[in-house]
């Protein structure tokens, strides 16, 4: 409980009067509720981190705040500085119960009639690191107030630590200030103007956009969601850039387009409002406070029959533009003023929305939950610490953020009420194979209706080869095309290790089995676009003769972790299709995890089997392809990845593949590398 000495008493804002009600409903919901952290390469002082924290609730007025209902509801700011704040002695923790530290955190709800509603966690990293986590209730900050509080921290952090804290200006300028610019607004010819703009914009027949759902929308939310990470092919981010360039448009207008073709194909509605933020500071005097000014802009994106997405690009960058001039008018009153009928069903008037993240003090991305840049801030190095999400404020929201290495990382935040997991795959495909057609082809019309299992594989078949591995050079006799097999029998990897490792990433170890092997092939062939023939896999199937087909993505260098959730979604979609093979293509190389032997004529067959105490296999192969000692070297190699994985599991597949070459170098082969 705070200090109940409070020097002020404020109206709430029109976005902090969303925040509440929905609290007052839904008082145990983390609906509203963010957490974000943060690794620092070097162990933080205690002492000076909890002064620095001190240091920026007695700046920031809204992090010393409650909010209570009285006549209305009102924000109370107390004088005195209290901080939610705790530290851990974690360093032997591994990241499985680092993560589920941070989820029991992330449940806990907050208390707004009590307060504090930001709390810090500060825990040791390993030998010498640590993690902040930074969690908030909406109603106190935005995205902007989270990369200002990082900003902020380190840079007061610093000045305690060399002694020279004299020199942190004081902050002017409050979220009281903005609540009361915004009251005044509201109420100028200006604020009438933007009201008068809005209300014709929404008015009318507003049809609400209804995704394809696998599952009945229940009659009370249970706000439940789930993000798919992907990050851009390498051929659709340079097309994406070369359109930038080509056109002039702003790269939000080409992500936002791109993402309404996607509704529109998979949904069949030419009447979409897709939720957009601004971050809704309008005087610069408010660039510097924290709280919530962000914006969310309904963009109604209205598409005639037959549109290209240059004829739809176009539009929404008119709509856009013209939009922003207006967007500081609160949406919530004209949904009033229009009598939207409230259902308690969804959560907004509108269910889909876009957010390009960027941070205000960091040249990184630090949102998105597959960003891993390392960056500086104010001489500290910090990286983000990945973690989950298991809220969803939108049927389906397209998250996209550039990263340090030249990467866009993106994400399908998607309501798990309605939206299975295996759905969402699918759409991360599509969205990125029509996505890249669209830009190819820009002035042909946007096809309705997501791609069938035929279209899907259509994709595929415009793969050069699927003959991956390097062949060895055999003459070609009479006795030697034929298949021969060489055997395996391993330790299962010090008990069960890819079996743990399955659990912390919440799925089968043969996905993790296959993602080794598609990294052992990149370290064989250098190639990022990897297909390959796999066997059944799922675990609630049982193997079949028949094979699927799977192609992956290597580029910008993922963690292992992220390659195996990629893998994994790749899984599920191709026993969603159940295709066969792309003519004239066939497979060179099958992997199966089996103890069953089923015949094939496949060039090079890698079967492997996990029992409690065992890891056991055969690879056969073709004996006029391969040579015996090529497939004794991927054996070891093989062996060697997994020890690797279950070692350090949160290694880039660069890294994994440096690794691997250099254990295998003759010292000839190392001396040359330093000649």
């Amino acid at each position: 409980m705070m200090d109940k000495t409070f020097v002020k008493t404020i109206p709430l804002s029109e976005a902090q009067k969303d925040y509440y009600l929905h609290y007052l409903v839904y008082p145990m919901s983390p609906y509203y509720q963010e957490q974000y952290l943060f690794h620092f390469e070097s162990r933080l002082d205690v002492s000076v981190t909890i002064r620095a924290l001190y240091e920026i609730v007695k700046r920031h007025e809204i992090y010393r705040s409650i909010f209570v209902l009285e006549d209305e509801p009102i924000q109370k700011v107390y004088s005195e500085s209290v901080l939610d704040f705790e530290q851990v002695s974690s360093a032997t923790w591994d990241d499985t119960r680092i993560r589920e530290y941070f989820n029991e955190e992330f449940s806990k709800p907050f208390t707004l009639e009590e307060g504090p509603l930001f709390s810090c966690r500060l825990l040791d990293y390993k030998d010498s690191g640590s993690i902040l986590s930074f969690k908030y209730h909406h109603i106190c900050f935005d995205g902007w107030s989270v990369s200002l509080t990082l900003d902020e921290f380190t840079m007061i952090y610093q000045l305690l630590i060399s002694g020279n804290d004299q020199g942190l200006q004081p902050q002017i300028h409050q979220y009281a200030d903005f609540v009361e610019w915004e009251q005044n607004y509201i109420a100028s010819q200006e604020g009438e103007a933007a009201r008068v703009f809005w209300k014709k914009k929404l008015g009318g027949t507003l049809e609400r956009f209804e995704l394809p759902a696998d599952k009945k929308r229940p009659g009370t939310p249970s706000f439940k969601g789930g993000t798919s990470f992907f990050t851009f092919s390498r051929e659709l981010r340079d097309e994406l850039i070369a359109y930038h360039k080509n056109n002039q448009y702003p790269t939000d207008v080409i992500y936002l387009s791109l993402f309404s073709a996607f509704l529109y194909r998979i949904a069949g509605q030419d009447d979409i409002i897709v939720g957009v933020p601004r971050y809704g500071r309008p005087k610069r005097e408010f660039h510097t406070i924290m709280g919530p000014c962000m914006v969310m802009l309904p963009l109604r994106i209205q598409i005639p029959k037959n549109s290209s997405l240059r004829e739809l690009a176009k539009q929404i960058h008119e709509e856009l533009s013209v939009c922003s001039q207006y967007q500081d008018y609160p949406i919530s009153l004209i949904a009033a003023e229009l009598q939207y009928e409230r259902d308690k069903k969804y959560a907004s008037f509108f269910s889909t929305a876009f957010v390009h993240q960027k941070a205000i003090k960091q040249n990184a991305a630090i949102m998105l939950g597959n960003a891993q840049n390392t960056f500086d801030s104010n001489g500290l190095t910090v990286s983000t610490y990945p973690i989950g999400k298991d809220v969803s404020q939108y049927d389906l929201c397209l998250v996209v953020e550039k990263d340090n290495h030249h990467d866009i990382l993106a994400g399908f935040e998607y309501n798990s009420d309605i939206l299975n997991e295996e759905t969402i795959a699918k759409w991360v495909v599509d969205f990125e194979r029509t996505s890249l057609s669209l830009l190819k082809n820009d002035c042909e019309s946007i096809p309705v209706f997501a791609g069938t299992p035929n279209d899907w594989m259509k994709s595929l078949a415009n793969l050069p080869s699927l003959k991956i591995l390097p062949e060895d050079v055999i003459p070609l006799t009479t006795d030697s095309i034929k298949f021969e097999q060489a055997a395996f029998e391993w330790p299962s990897l010090q008990e069960t290790g890819i079996s743990q490792l399955a659990e912390v990433w919440n799925t089968s170890s043969y996905v993790i089995f296959m993602t080794a092997f598609l990294v052992l092939l990149y370290a064989e062939t250098e190639t990022e676009d990897l297909t390959l023939a796999f066997r059944a896999g799922q675990v609630e199937c049982e193997d079949v003769p028949s094979a699927l087909l799977l192609r992956v993505d290597l580029s910008g260098n993922p963690l292992l972790g992220d390659l195996v959730l990629q893998v994994q979604s790749k899984v599920k979609e191709a026993h969603y299709h159940q295709a066969p093979f792309p003519k004239p293509h066939e497979p060179q190389l099958l992997f199966e995890m089996s103890d069953n032997e089923y015949p094939s004529m496949i060039d090079f067959q890698f079967r492997i089997h996990e029992t409690n105490d065992h890891i056991n296999g055969a690879i056969t192969y073709k004996a006029n392809v391969f040579k015996r000692e090529t497939v004794q070297r991927i054996c070891t190699h093989y062996e060697y990845l997994l020890e690797s994985v279950k070692a350090e599991p949160h290694q880039r597949i660069r890294e994994i593949v440096s690794h691997l070459n250099s254990q295998f170098l003759t010292s000839d082969d190392f001396e040359q590398l330093f000649l």
